[in-house]
This record gives structure tokens, C-alpha cells and sequence, in this order.
């Protein structure tokens, strides 16, 4: 049973890893034609649209998605109650949005782009909930379809409207709009969701459970938008629609490192739900922690060692500045990735208000360090106020995390490692290119030694799945 846990964390991950690898670096590789064929200020107009979108998802559908997972997954709740109880909760979230049309014309000043939003927001909102359905009922690889699928259609459309129609802002937006149709579409063909679809089988004690337990997400979930997302609006207002494309598109090699952590997290956090009440929980956090910090390390030393090149020979002329502000932002994704680890233990302990509480701190913070560091600073003070608000949210959650799990957290390399990795960032960025190159591979071979076991075992794990 010891080895058992450990093996499905890996398959799981290797499944997750299949489809979301795929889709996201398609997304990555197209990115270079969007520096061509869109300027800054189309491409930070954009981004602030789906930032908004990002923004009320989570108020539409309550995240009751996170409770579906939970006691789905937990086998607490009966599939078809559940399904039913989501229905129930996207559709009254659905009239509520419905509702703020209004808003949203005032905010986009015309009717076409407010319908616009609103289905691309009720789109999104469906594949949120109920793409989480597929890995609660455990089908994953019909959940990894949906990703590939979802992405083939979005850069297939793109080239299309982007390249051939040169519909420029609004080809992007069709192209979104389309592949979350196909979304949707998916969902209710592979999920047979309206076989589910039973309001006989709505539970009202269950559907206050859930409730319950996720409508403290919503906040939590704000905040992390807060954090993540809202720097741009502050951009915005500051320094206009040409700095925030530049921001938007430093953002997208930290949004690889968010990925490949993903990737993991959805399996980390079936197997943490899986195991809450199994002897070993403790050895088990520890193992994987002691692993992902060896491959958070070793990917951001690697990544900030590669990150100018890359910028200046394959973005357009006017995006390639990016490039300055990678290097915190890889860090800050660190911290970020490691805040979400810990977190795990408020969705199994059931203690999600908690996280709401820890997420506001770190949200309040970064906005603090935005206003006082954009002025001097411009958009690196917004990097390093962004860096700043997820370690405060790390830190308390560690504290949470070992109340809860009294697990060890490897403290001394885990220091060392934060170090390595925040000198290695501050030569990149202040240092010409020879220095750039000899801090990255003593960052690197540094991180390989410090993480000798660690690196042993995941090429040991590797070549045995490779022989397979």
C-alpha cells in the first residue's frame, strides 16, 4: 500500500502531464505570432478582457466545482446528486450574471461586445464546473481530450481569423469564443450531463454542504486574482494598454512553470484527498514536498539562464523588452506553486475560510507593494510586489500546513535553494550576457548538488518508466 499511493500520484500525473503539456506549449509556440501580427496595445486589451472573465468565474459558479471534487472524488456524495446539484448552482449563478448585463455594456460601451462577454463568461464558467466532473468520476484521459481538443480548435481559428482574415483583437476573441463552445459541447457529449441531469435528485442538506464548503473559495479564489491578475489594471491605469502587453507577455514562460506544477497539482491534490485519513500522510507530504522543490529549483534556474535569448530572437522587436521582468515573475510562480502544495491541507481538513484568510493577506500586500514600487520602479516593481505577496501567503500557509501535518520542510535546503535562484535573477537582470551565462550554470550544477537525491531518484523513476 506504501508504494501504491506514490505510483497513482505518478500515473495520474503522467496522464494530467499528457494533455496539459500538449496544449500548453501550443498555446507557448504560438505566442511569437501574436508579438507579429497584434501591437502592445491590442494585445493588453485582450489580456484585460480574459482577466475579467477570470475574475467572475468564480462568482458564477461559486466554485462549487472545488466541493465537487472533494466529495465526489471522496466518495461522499452520489454522482448523480451531485451533477444535479451543480446544474442547480450554474444555472442560478448563470441569471445572477445574466443580471449585471447592464455592467457589462457600461464597462465595454457597446451591446456587441457586452453579449460577447457575457456568453464567453457563462462558457467558461460550464467548463469550469464540470470539467472538474470528469477527474472527480476519474476520467481522466476523456479530461486530457478535452484539453488537446480544446487548444487544437483556439490555434487552428487563430491562424485563421489572426493571419488569413486579419480580424487582429477581435479574431483572437472569436477564436476563444469558439473553442469554449467546443468546450461545452464536449462536457455534455462525453459527461453525459443531461443523462445526470435529475432535479429529483437535488439534495438540499448536500447542496448546503457544498455550499459551504466552497462559497469561502469564492473570495479565496478572488484573491488570488488579486494577485495574479489585477497587477494589470494598476499597469493599465499607470502606464497604459502598451506596458501591459509587454507585462502580459512576461508573464507567459512563469505561466510554463505554473503548467508543469499544475500538471502535478491535480493528481497531488486527488492523492491528498485519497489519503487524508491513511497512516504515512506525514512521510507522504514530506516525500513529495522534498521533490517538488528539487524540480521547481532546477526549472526556474534553468528558464532564467535561457530567458533573454529567447525574448530577443524569436518575439517582435516591440515585445522583446519582456524578457527583464521573467526572472522575479519565475520566482514569484515558486513561492506561488508552493503556496498551492500547502493549500491542499485546507480542502482535506475541510478549512477552506482559512485559505480565504491567508490569500487576502498575501493579496492586500501585493497590492501595497504595486502602488508603492510601479512609480520608481515601473513594471519590475510590480514583478518584485507580485514576488512579495506570494511569500507572505507561502510562509502562513507552511505554518498551517505543519500544524495540520507536522511535516519537516527540509529547511536548510529549502533557503539555499530560494537564494540560489534569487541571485541568479538579480545578475540576469543587472548583468550582461557572459555573467548571465556563468551564474546559470553554477545555479544550476549548485541546485543539482544540493538536490543529489532527489535528482537520482526522479532519473531512476524516469528510466523505469522509459523501459516500460
Amino acid at each position: 500500500m506504501g508504494s501504491s499511493k506514490y505510483t497513482k500520484l505518478v500515473k495520474n500525473t503522467a496522464i494530467f502531464a499528457i494533455g496539459n503539456f500538449s496544449t500548453k506549449i501550443l498555446t507557448f509556440l504560438i505566442v511569437p505570432l501574436y508579438t507579429y501580427v497584434l501591437t502592445t496595445e491590442e494585445y493588453g486589451r485582450i489580456d484585460l478582457f480574459t482577466t475579467t472573465i477570470s475574475f467572475l468565474v468564480p462568482i458564477v459558479t461559486l466554485q462549487v466545482q472545488e466541493a465537487l471534487i472533494r466529495y465526489l472524488l471522496g466518495r461522499e456524495i452520489d454522482e448523480q446528486t451531485a451533477v444535479s446539484n451543480c446544474w442547480a448552482t450554474y444555472l442560478c449563478g448563470s441569471i445572477i450574471s445574466l443580471c449585471l448585463f447592464p455592467l457589462y455594456k457600461l464597462y465595454f460601451k457597446t451591446v456587441f461586445l457586452a453579449i460577447f462577454f457575457t456568453v464567453l463568461l457563462l462558457c467558461n464558467a460550464f467548463n469550469s464546473i464540470f470539467t472538474h466532473y470528469l477527474r472527480a468520476v476519474g476520467k481522466n484521459i476523456a479530461y486530457t481530450i478535452k484539453g488537446i481538443v480544446g487548444t487544437t480548435v483556439l490555434l487552428s481559428l487563430n491562424v485563421l481569423f489572426l493571419v488569413v482574415f486579419k480580424h487582429g483583437m477581435m479574431g483572437y476573441l472569436y477564436s476563444l469564443l469558439v473553442s469554449q463552445i467546443v468546450g461545452v459541447l464536449y462536457l455534455l457529449i462525453i459527461g453525459q450531463l443531461w443523462n445526470k441531469l435529475n432535479f429529483k435528485s437535488l439534495d438540499k442538506d448536500w447542496l448546503k454542504k457544498m455550499l459551504v464548503f466552497s462559497i469561502p473559495l469564492i473570495p479565496n479564489s478572488l484573491m488570488w486574482w488579486v494577485m495574479s491578475a489585477g497587477d494589470k489594471y494598476i499597469i493599465n491605469y499607470f502606464l497604459g494598454d502598451s506596458a501591459n502587453g509587454i507585462y502580459s507577455l512576461s508573464l507567459k514562460i512563469p505561466t510554463i512553470i505554473t503548467l508543469f506544477y499544475s500538471i502535478f497539482f491535480q493528481a497531488w491534490q486527488m492523492s491528498a484527498i485519497e489519503e487524508n485519513n491513511a497512516e504515512g500522510r506525514r512521510q507522504f507530504y514530506e516525500t513529495v514536498y522534498k521533490l517538488t522543490n528539487a524540480l521547481l529549483a532546477g526549472m526556474i534556474a534553468c528558464i532564467i539562464v535561457g530567458i533573454k535569448p529567447l525574448y530577443v530572437l524569436i518575439m517582435s522587436e516591440r515585445f522583446a523588452p519582456a524578457w527583464i521582468y521573467v526572472p522575479i515573475l519565475a520566482v514569484a510562480t515558486a513561492f506561488n506553486c508552493q503556496s498551492s502544495f500547502f493549500g491542499v491541507v485546507y480542502t482535506t481538513s475541510e478549512k477552506t475560510k482559512k485559505a480565504f484568510g491567508t490569500t487576502a493577506l498575501g493579496a492586500a500586500m501585493n497590492v501595497f507593494f504595486n502602488f508603492l514600487l510601479i512609480k520608481p520602479l515601473g513594471l519590475q516593481g510590480v514583478a518584485i510586489g507580485t514576488c512579495l505577496g506570494y511569500v507572505v501567503v507561502c510562509l502562513i500557509r507552511a505554518r498551517d500546513c505543519q500544524k495540520e501535518i507536522h511535516m519537516s520542510f527540509d529547511f536548510v535546503r529549502t533557503l539555499l535553494a530560494i537564494i540560489i535562484v534569487t541571485i541568479q535573477s538579480i545578475i540576469t537582470v543587472t548583468r550582461g550576457n557572459i555573467e548571465i551565462g556563468v551564474a546559470g550554470v553554477i545555479s544550476i550544477g549548485a541546485i543539482i548538488i544540493l538536490y543529489r537525491t532527489e535528482v537520482k531518484e526522479i532519473l531512476s523513476k524516469a528510466l523505469k518508466m522509459i523501459k516500460r
